[in-house]
């Protein structure tokens, strides 16, 4: 049994978090730190203490791992001011990067702990199981690089690709934080579509920075806006280095994910659908060959709040502490 807290409890992906960790068997202490605490009495519970984020220094000694569900720039602040965690998963963008000056292009902030960076391993399960086993400090990964990589990670690893991949990756409107804006505004999002970022989002060069760990492959990434809540529905389209049937490259993901219980398989010619990912930790994906371009084209659903985010860092937690990866995170999904 454990003590976790959550540093930034009261945003879309900390209260995800909450939800989970409070249901966590392995869980006897949650401490949910936040200046906001509307929510965060729903949650009135003697095995949950609500306290504010300045709190934070005070009981870190107290806690073995601490989640931070914050903006980019602010764990790095809190990290640097106050007492490092023994253990702590980050789930904002601060410690995704190996090199601290691509952090800095890419974010505009100053790495000022790169010591620290150094230590810290980057959590994608399902290619980083090893390092994350033996690792006291996590980066959780972004929502679509987590669709992303997995999707290509099965053809990176058997050498099967070349060249170029095209992303075209969808999101719900929950990819972009709680703080209210223009772009999240209900009446400028019902019944809406359109690309975002174009060309230059922050989260393609964090998909290229993992890519070059496991193998080579340029990215063309393009995001958009669905007028949905949550989800991330990514359309991957990639050269293949040999003559393949989809039959045999399915063959290929099965191989590659049998022992990742996350990872959900359809058969070629299916595919993913984002209400079958809601409110799980799963990635549902699907792989064909298109027979005229030879390229292999690749679906991935997630829930980018769960597996994208909250999700993902209580599977890391799992792996870091030796629970059973799944525990706490057995649920189904929210449909119908």
């Amino acid at each position: 049994m454990i003590k976790a807290g959550i540093v930034g409890a009261s945003g879309y992906v900390g209260l995800e978090l909450t939800r989970i960790l409070f249901k966590h068997p392995k869980i006897e202490k949650l401490y949910l730190f936040s200046d906001h605490f509307e929510d965060l009495r729903l949650f009135n519970d003697e095995k949950i203490f609500v306290t504010s984020r300045s709190s934070y220094k005070e009981l870190v000694d107290t806690i073995d791992i601490v989640f931070f569900a914050l903006g980019s720039g602010e764990t790095l602040k809190i990290l640097s001011e106050d007492k490092i965690p023994e253990k702590f998963i980050d789930l904002s963008a601060d410690f995704r990067f190996r090199n601290p000056s691509e952090y800095e292009r890419v974010y505009g902030v100053k790495h000022v702990l790169p010591e620290v960076l150094e230590k810290t391993v980057y959590g994608l399960p399902e290619i980083f199981r090893e390092r994350i086993r033996n690792a006291n400090y996590i980066a959780n990964p972004g929502c679509y690089p987590t669709a992303s990589l997995l999707g290509l990670y099965p053809l990176i690893k058997n050498n099967l690709t070349y060249g170029s991949a095209i992303i075209d990756a969808k999101s719900g409107i929950s990819g972009a934080g709680r703080k209210p804006s223009d772009k999240n505004l209900y009446g400028n999002i019902a019944e809406n579509f359109q690309a975002y970022s174009i060309l230059n989002h922050r989260h393609q060069p964090e998909i290229e920075d993992v890519i070059k760990e496991i193998g080579y492959l340029k990215i063309l990434f393009v995001p958009q806006l669905i007028p949905t809540f949550r989800g991330i529905f990514a359309s991957i389209y990639v050269p293949l280095r040999e003559e393949v049937s989809s039959e045999e490259l399915f063959l290929v993901y099965e191989e590659t994910y049998r022992k990742d219980i996350f990872i959900k398989l359809l058969p070629p010619s299916c595919s993913p659908e984002l209400k079958k990912v809601r409110g799980t930790n799963w990635a549902i994906i699907s792989t064909q060959v298109d027979r005229n371009t030879k390229n292999a084209v690749i679906f991935v659903a997630i829930d980018n709040l769960i597996k994208g985010a909250a999700g993902q860092a209580v599977q890391n937690m799992n792996i870091m502490f030796g629970f059973d990866e799944k525990e706490g995170l057995d649920f189904l999904p929210l449909y119908p």
